[in-house]
């Protein structure tokens, strides 16, 4: 993707999202249509976002910059925490007058993170990290927390469809929203990228990348949610809280040991492909 459009989008989307950020903390009123678990776990979500990830994510812009291809995935690994925070509280928060900030930042990180999808040189990135035990550390934990994440809230849907009672968690909203997103996009990408990655496919290394970055930042996120939670009198579930931390705490060192393996840049990855291509030529 061009860099310029890098740049906007991002821009863009850090602002929007510091107005949302700043308004969740300080607006009072704003979360007044939602439960008291919402409103906290949203107000959690909101500090993380911004003290932790809008700084990440201008950070990764100077790195870009400087062709680093590490740089360049853990963007895309933020701006996929992006799309699915904003996604949930488009379709999670009671409406209120952020909705369409809300939309929007949901839509300028999808579709830049399909933009740089596409143009991915995929075969480039696998090139870019030494072998290594961790990378099928990695690919075994993504595999895990996919399968344990469907357990946990399968668990608690089945067992509302067979009792007839509405899960605790859903409270007063109209459907499970989170665990949509999770069922539905976050548990099948990381069980499939984990046996791509174990199988040493090229996609396992990209999506890896990008995924990892993602679950350490919501992770620190849940985390902050779950203080916030816990500030406002809100009954915790020990077991849930639990595989939470320890997922947070184990993706964040599996991130920095995975990404410690990548080597070269974004450039040099794109000069060996292209020598590459022009020997082939002259051998034709």
């Amino acid at each position: 993707m061009d860099k310029k459009i890098i740049y906007t989008n991002s821009i863009a989307i850090a602002i929007l999202a510091s107005i949302a950020t700043l308004a969740g903390l300080f607006w009072k009123g704003l979360y007044q249509h939602d439960t008291i678990s919402g409103a906290a776990q949203m107000m959690g979500q909101d500090l993380v976002t911004l003290v932790i990830c809008i700084p990440i994510l201008l950070g990764t812009l100077y790195l870009i910059r400087k062709n680093s291809l590490r740089g360049q995935l853990i963007w895309m690994g933020t701006i996929f925490y992006f799309l699915y925070s904003y996604a949930s509280m488009a379709f999670l928060t009671s409406y209120n007058q952020l909705f369409l900030v809300y939309v929007t930042i949901f839509s300028i990180s999808l579709y830049t993170l399909l933009g740089e999808l596409i143009n991915l040189d995929i075969k480039s990135i696998k090139k870019s990290f030494t072998p290594g035990r961790i990378n099928k550390i990695a690919a075994v934990f993504l595999g895990i927390i996919g399968l344990m994440l469907a357990g946990m809230w399968l668990k608690m849907i089945i067992g509302s469809l067979l009792t007839g009672v509405a899960p605790s968690t859903l409270e007063t909203y109209t459907t499970l929203v989170i665990q949509a997103l999770d069922l539905g996009v976050v548990v099948p990408a990381a069980v499939i990228t984990g046996i791509l990655l174990f199988k040493c496919n090229k996609w396992g290394y990209a999506l890896a990348s990008i995924l990892l970055i993602k679950i350490s930042l919501l992770g620190t996120a849940i985390l902050s949610m779950i203080y916030f939670m816990a500030q406002n009198g809100v009954k915790i579930e020990i077991g849930q809280a639990m595989f939470f931390i320890v997922v947070t705490v184990l993706g964040i060192i599996i991130t920095v040991a995975f990404y410690s393996r990548i080597k070269g840049s974004m450039d040099e990855n794109k000069y060996i492909k292209l020598n590459k291509d022009d020997k082939r030529t002259m051998i034709g």
